[in-house]
């Protein structure tokens, strides 16, 4: 989802979804846990014996809701299909009980977040919509993959946007972080964690990639239940880098 720059920013929080976060062009000594900036372990790359890579592929991934249980589980909610897709019968709210969380409070003052939690170390706040609630990255996410997947488990995080469509090519979905309308972030905030400056936009989403021609790569989005929703690539990718060029998968 995505706000009007004229809404003020306590009615954008209030409708926070749970899935969406922009990026500014932030300096990393100045922020070191901008969504830019998130940490990479292991970055997937072609084999040059790899054959080139078709003109297009679509994969018949189902559709998985993050309503009405997880308000902001739009992350765990893309990793149940992928990995159902592998093979692994794995409930969305299991996928939540389990990915890591960083427990720190939220802190406000005068209606502005002072301190709060880093999603590159856990889920931050809540997924149920309960209270408030606001994403998790790459890394976390990855280590809860892991857990099913074991060594299959890729982080593509830094990778190029063409390694993606690669690893569709491959018969394997990616679940990837970009904006609720896939435009480049608007809603950013800031705050505190343990000393360090957390930046984040609050239009973060994760969708999962299932496919892809030469104009569109078609999403499963769980927030709207739209199965193989088409994007232009161009949006996608601009979205997708503005999000710290974050995704995961398996091989």
């Amino acid at each position: 989802m995505s706000w009007a720059r004229n809404i003020t920013w306590a009615a954008a929080f209030a409708m926070l979804a749970g899935c969406t976060l922009p990026q500014e062009q932030a300096d990393p000594a100045r922020d070191p846990v901008a969504p830019a900036r998130v940490q990479q372990e292991k970055l997937f790359d072609l084999s040059p014996q790899q054959a080139p890579r078709p003109a297009k592929m679509m994969l018949d991934v189902p559709i998985i809701s993050q309503k009405p249980e997880l308000h902001n589980g739009c992350e765990v909610t893309s990793l149940a299909m992928l990995l159902r897709h592998a093979g692994q019968n794995v409930d969305k709210r299991v996928l939540a009980e389990q990915v890591p969380k960083d427990p720190e409070p939220l802190v406000k003052e005068q209606g502005d977040i002072k301190e709060w939690g880093d999603p590159n170390i856990g889920f931050v706040g809540d997924m149920t919509g309960v209270r408030k609630g606001f994403a998790v990255y790459n890394k976390p996410l990855e280590k809860l993959l892991r857990r099913y997947m074991g060594e299959r488990t890729v982080n593509l995080t830094g990778a190029s946007y063409q390694a993606l469509l690669d690893q569709v090519a491959a018969g394997r979905p990616v679940v990837i972080w970009a904006t609720g309308d896939f435009q480049l972030p608007t809603e950013w905030e800031s705050w505190y964690k343990d000393g360090k400056k957390v930046v984040a936009p609050f239009d973060e989403h994760a969708v999962l990639l299932v496919g892809y021609d030469e104009t569109y790569a078609y999403v499963n989005d769980p927030l709207t239940g739209a199965k193989q929703q088409k994007v232009a690539h161009k949006a996608l990718e601009s979205s997708w880098t503005a999000l710290g060029k974050q995704a995961i998968s398996y091989q």
